[in-house]
């Protein structure tokens, strides 16, 4: 036998991790979505969450993990340096060092967000997406039932759709934006998404996304991609009858 081997060992079969593939959304998709999330307007304003909007804008528009866009305080929007930072707080922790991070305010996010920020600072609240449930500010920890509300409105089945997909959709449009008139490094992407390096980026999320949309921001605009269909209907035709709702 040769010194240091195992023959039990030989004999196994290794277990490994399962590959999952991520579940993301075409830009058009997610822009007819963050449509739904814009004309949505809850059955009940007493016990409703009043920001689908925003949320689903965030969520799209930075790539952060579901608890640190939950999370985010007031604060952690800077207009002037164009830049939201996820760090950690007394509502939630970061999931690793490469966590604590700044990404950029992206100019859609930019107009969506400065009537609601706004509007928190003038109420006196630190969470930009609290939940007063209990009757005092704390964080919201469960979006589900405000998601399925949104996207049901354009055909997506309960719990289709989540946060997560939200974070796969960001680094999918994200790696189609130029910089510098080149395309975006994966490295910078991994970044901002949180990770240490680009060996994620580019094993999982690298070859999503059907649609080639070469621009300098990541966005989610209808009028973008007239010719898009969600669902074998055209985009237009879902605008319409959101707007009509």
């Amino acid at each position: 036998m040769t010194p240091g081997y195992n023959p039990v060992a030989g004999m196994m079969d290794k277990p490994t991790g399962q590959k999952v593939a991520a579940h993301w959304l075409e830009v058009p998709t997610a822009a007819l979505l963050l449509e739904a999330g814009r004309t949505f307007t809850p059955k009940r304003d007493d016990i409703a969450m009043p920001f689908a909007y925003e949320l689903v804008a965030t969520a799209l528009l930075t790539g952060g993990r579901p608890a640190e866009v939950l999370g985010l305080e007031v604060e952690d929007v800077s207009f002037e340096r164009e830049q939201i930072t996820f760090r950690p707080n007394s509502w939630r922790r970061l999931k690793t060092l490469t966590s604590y991070r700044s990404v950029k305010l992206w100019p859609q996010l930019r107009d969506i967000l400065k009537p609601w920020v706004a509007k928190r600072k003038l109420a006196g609240g630190r969470l930009l997406f609290p939940s007063y449930r209990t009757g005092q500010e704390a964080m919201l920890t469960d979006a589900r039932k405000m998601l399925d509300a949104v996207a049901a409105r354009v055909d997506f089945k309960e719990r289709e759709v989540n946060l997560y997909d939200f974070r796969h959709t960001y680094c999918a449009a994200r790696l189609q934006t130029i910089e510098h008139g080149a395309p975006v490094s994966p490295y910078t992407v991994g970044q901002e998404l949180g990770h240490g390096g680009d060996s994620l980026v580019k094993r999982v999320y690298g070859h999503l996304g059907t649609v080639r949309h070469r621009s300098e921001s990541v966005e989610y605009r209808v009028a973008q991609h007239p010719k898009a269909k969600h669902h074998d209907k055209p985009l237009r035709e879902w605008v319409k009858a959101l707007q009509a709702a």
